[in-house]
């Protein structure tokens, strides 16, 4: 098996997903990739979602934030400097998520935190959200990806996503959320460079 490594200082979300799916497409046979890096600014809706009904648009356009669709499924995400996202594209054979997952929290429990898999797709500290995961799939090839969150403008983040309440009652946990952490709320030393 052959392992890529590919890390990008572009900041341009549509460049970014771009690769993804390049990688995705033309990833060659019997390999794994791991794929860092960072949007400024910017909301990505998963591959079904209502940017309208995800997020504040309007409030977004004003503010000069970028809106991208990624080819995943899942949650409304906020990207800024202070995260980290990461791909893992490998050969369908190789696809192991909880290998893969096992990377970034050994990654971040080196940092001293805390740091587990809880529920569907999410990677949390002391109950505290960090990290969301989605997944795509092709008939040879497949993807994991994620967020970390660093230090990310978490009031920002709130301005812009939106959870209709529909969706929060279908979710059965009426008007809770799900508390977002930053990690450098358990590491203030953490920076991108120490993550990567």
């Amino acid at each position: 098996m052959k392992t890529l490594y590919i890390e990008t200082a572009c900041t341009d979300p549509h460049r970014n997903l771009a690769l993804e799916e390049l990688l995705l497409r033309d990833l060659p046979p019997d390999s794994v990739c791991l794929y860092l890096w960072q949007n400024q600014n910017t909301v990505v809706i998963g591959r079904h979602q209502n940017p309208w009904r995800e997020c504040r648009v309007q409030l977004m356009e004003q503010e000069g934030a970028i809106l991208a669709r990624r080819l995943s499924g899942g949650g409304a995400v906020y990207h800024d400097l202070g995260n980290l996202n990461f791909t893992f594209v490998s050969d369908r054979r190789h696809y192991d998520l909880h290998r893969q997952l096992g990377v970034v929290l050994s990654a971040v429990r080196s940092l001293s935190i805390p740091a587990e898999f809880t529920g569907r797709n999410d990677l949390t500290a002391d109950g505290g959200k960090f990290s969301g995961n989605a997944f795509c799939f092709r008939e040879r090839t497949a993807f994991h990806h994620g967020t970390l969150l660093l230090s990310a403008d978490i009031g920002k983040m709130g301005r812009y996503l939106q959870v209709s309440s529909e969706k929060m009652q279908s979710k059965g946990i009426g008007s809770v959320r799900a508390r977002v952490v930053n990690l450098t709320e358990f590491n203030p030393a953490i920076t991108v460079d120490t993550m990567k």
